[in-house]
């Protein structure tokens, strides 16, 4: 009997053990935080785990600042801000603070003197000078130094900008800028900017709705912000289109409560569209967000535009797919319409959407026009401020997208 009973018992001990280990198995593993680095501190948040190298940034702002001394510069018209950027897939944001400054320095002053001042101390700081390049500030001609931070997060290498020195060679003042060229010779052009995913947070939108230029914002439903975003768009005097979602081609990358299927019927497509029109507010126009399934079916984007047409509204294709019919059906029901030509912003890095800005403005003046878009984001931002001189030079005159439709 005893032998029965510990018989019983080393049966009963293994179930437990065989329970416990597929317990352990199936529970989730947790986020996987960033190992800790020198140059930045961790903030665990409701969205996520913010990486935060404000600290460091200042080291290197302090850093900078006496290696200018040394060298006898004085700075000019410094601009500072923090940014925030998403991290890349995970929740959460990448914080730092950054400045940029105009630096006048003599004409028998070299570039790499100037480095040379900066980098033993931008580097006891824990930075790094990153590289130089020719720019404009203000429309006069200057060679760009990037100082920063050279990291790796997550196995992935990481550089952040937190001092952009705009360095002018002069004999002590600040030249003019160059003079416009003769009408003749500049091949003006209009230029409407879309900025799409406004809805998900304020801050861009507010930033672009300040910028002193038309911009059309495109309004995401049902989104935490999306009334306020589109309130504060239409105060500002801006033009506010529905930003519709659609089925993409991989469905599981659809990440909106409410979108448009190719699974639904007519019926249930005109009543999605005409939900989301009426929650927000002021739209005169629709644009897709994803959609590359639901745009490439010529069923669907009949029903989807039937609504817009009864409506009085135009419709912008934002084309995330080379086979959408969504432009032409809008042409084929005598509807006014456009396409997106160019995304400005598939990278973050401020100076790749900058010269996806110099790509519009090149296609502006070929052809007379252009549309583009861009999203709700800190760096299209930034891009977008610091083009703006650049591109009413070069005879880019910025509209909103309705005023380039067909």
């Amino acid at each position: 009997m005893a032998k029965k009973d510990n018989k019983l018992k080393w049966i009963a001990v293994i179930v437990l053990i065989f329970v416990a280990v597929v317990y352990y198995q199936t529970i989730p593993a947790p986020e996987k935080l960033p190992s800790p680095g020198s140059g930045y501190e961790l903030e665990k948040t409701g969205a996520g785990v913010v990486v935060d190298f404000i600290t460091t940034a200042s080291k290197i702002h302090t850093a900078v600042d006496k290696g200018l001394t040394k060298a006898s510069i004085t700075p000019k018209e410094v601009k500072e801000e923090q940014r925030e950027v998403p991290r890349k897939g995970v929740e959460g944001l990448i914080r730092w603070h950054t400045r940029s400054m105009l630096l006048i320095i003599p004409e028998t002053m070299s570039l790499e003197g100037v480095e040379q001042a900066l980098a033993p101390l931008v580097g006891k700081a824990g930075g790094k000078v990153i590289g130089n390049e020719p720019d404009n500030y203000n429309g006069v001609s200057a060679v760009r130094v990037d100082v920063g931070i050279k990291d790796v997060l997550n196995s992935e290498p990481l550089t952040i900008v937190t001092d952009r020195l705009f360095i002018v060679k002069t004999n002590g003042t600040l030249p003019p800028p160059a003079p416009p060229k003769p009408q003749s010779e500049v091949r003006a052009g209009d230029m409407a900017i879309i900025i799409d995913d406004c809805g998900y947070t304020m801050g861009p939108v507010a930033d672009f709705a300040d910028m002193g230029r038309p911009i059309t914002f495109a309004i995401l439903p049902y989104r935490a912000y999306s009334n306020e975003a589109a309130s504060r768009a239409l105060s500002a005097g801006h033009l506010v289109i529905l930003h519709l979602p659609l089925e993409p081609m991989d469905a599981s990358a659809a990440t909106e409560p409410t979108v448009i299927t190719v699974s639904m019927s007519d019926d249930e497509i005109k009543q999605t569209v005409g939900q989301a029109l009426a929650s927000v507010p002021g739209v005169k126009g629709v644009n897709n967000h994803q959609g590359s399934r639901a745009t490439s079916d010529l069923r669907v984007m009949k029903a989807v535009l039937g609504v817009l047409k009864s409506q009085n509204l135009f419709f912008i294709d934002s084309r995330t797919i080379g086979t959408t019919v969504g432009a032409e059906v809008a042409r084929q029901l005598g509807m006014r319409s456009g396409e997106n030509e160019l995304f400005l912003d598939n990278s973050s890095d401020v100076e790749l959407i900058k010269k996806q800005l110099r790509k519009a403005v090149v296609l502006a003046q070929r052809n007379g026009s252009v549309t583009v878009i861009g999203h709700a984001r800190p760096n299209t931002v930034i891009a977008v401020r610091e083009m703006i001189s650049e591109m009413e030079v070069a005879g880019i005159r910025l509209v909103y997208a309705d005023q380039l439709l067909n």
